[in-house]
């Protein structure tokens, strides 16, 4: 063998080395540069989210806990996340009354809650209906001078018609039925308790004169029994109740800590409602109201909204406020 024949076998292993060592520079140059393009990638990814959230509008999101009745039929797990909308049933019977409350009274002894319900609410309807024809032109007259007095005079001859023949006895018993109905958890039944005031309860249930001892037990019981039925609705989701419950609290009307508990009830408000109006209106409540409460209202209000929201959410429903 030749010398350079030697040496060009010698240089054919050195030159392969050397090739390889090019190529691992080469690639390893390329994951460093495709590693650094990735991390500023996700950099500007994650900047250009930032901005995005901060230039986020301020509005209430209507549908993420919403969900419509309808959807909802024949699921027997709701997602946590969606509210389903309850529709009230239509508590104003065709015709007369009467015709129906024979019917109704049956269900309602058979435990319907629904009937319950139903009697309640048309009894306490009829309840301020004049009861004869005497009493309907007393009542016709007394509203003649008024300036709209044709409209309000057919409203009248329409609840006279339509409660004719039910006694005053049988009108008065509307809360023993709205009771009933709100104690075996009609939501309908317990969020009609906000438009009961003490003092139409003590004028419908006991017309007769109490001694002021009887009075002040009566009165205090039904506002106790009210804000139970309230509190009740209310964890179903009842706009109604939670404002109903809002505005007691706020006058400090019922219990102990009531600004705390008016200030979670405007927040519970804002979280359910699928108003705007509505939303806008509470928020103001919660802007004015919380700079005035102590950091134990605060925890106190925060721990209260914490628990009634999750059971509201448990129950799945919402009852707008018509």
């Amino acid at each position: 063998m030749s010398r350079y024949a030697f040496i060009r076998q010698g240089i054919k292993p050195f030159l392969i080395a050397v090739l390889l060592f090019v190529i691992y520079i080469f690639f390893s140059r390329e994951d460093a540069i495709f590693a650094t393009n990735s991390e500023s990638s996700n950099d500007i990814k994650t900047t250009q989210q930032v901005v995005a959230q901060l230039s986020m509008p301020a509005i209430k999101l209507e549908t993420s806990l919403l969900a419509d009745e309808s959807d909802e039929q024949g699921s027997e797990v709701n997602d946590s996340r969606e509210l389903i909308i309850k529709k009230p049933p239509n508590w104003r019977f065709d015709g007369v009354l009467i015709d129906h409350f024979t019917e109704l009274k049956q269900r309602a002894q058979q435990g319907d809650a629904e009937a319950n319900y139903l009697i309640g609410l048309n009894l306490k309807y009829c309840f301020n209906a004049p009861l004869d024809e005497q009493a309907l032109e007393v009542k016709l007259a007394e509203i003649y001078e008024f300036s709209d007095a044709g409209d309000i005079q057919s409203r009248v001859l329409d609840k006279y018609e339509y409660c004719q023949g039910l006694d005053l006895a049988t009108r008065r018993s509307f809360y023993s039925y709205l009771a009933e109905a709100a104690e075996n958890g009609s939501a309908y039944a317990q969020q009609t308790f906000a438009g009961l005031t003490p003092e139409f309860y003590m004028k419908s249930q006991f017309p007769e004169k109490l001694s002021r001892a009887e009075f002040i037990k009566n009165r205090d019981s039904f506002k106790e029994r009210k804000t139970v039925f309230l509190e009740q609705a209310a964890k179903q989701g009842s706009e109604q109740a939670l404002m109903s419950l809002a505005s007691m609290y706020y006058s400090e009307q019922v219990g102990e800590h009531s600004a705390a508990k008016a200030y979670a009830m405007n927040r519970l408000i804002m979280e359910i409602t699928q108003n705007n109006d509505v939303y806008n209106r509470y928020a103001w409540f919660e802007q004015r109201q919380y700079p005035t409460l102590s950091d134990e209202e605060l925890s106190i209000a925060n721990i209260l909204f914490d628990q009634w929201l999750l059971q509201i959410k448990q129950n799945g429903t919402l009852y707008l406020k018509h």
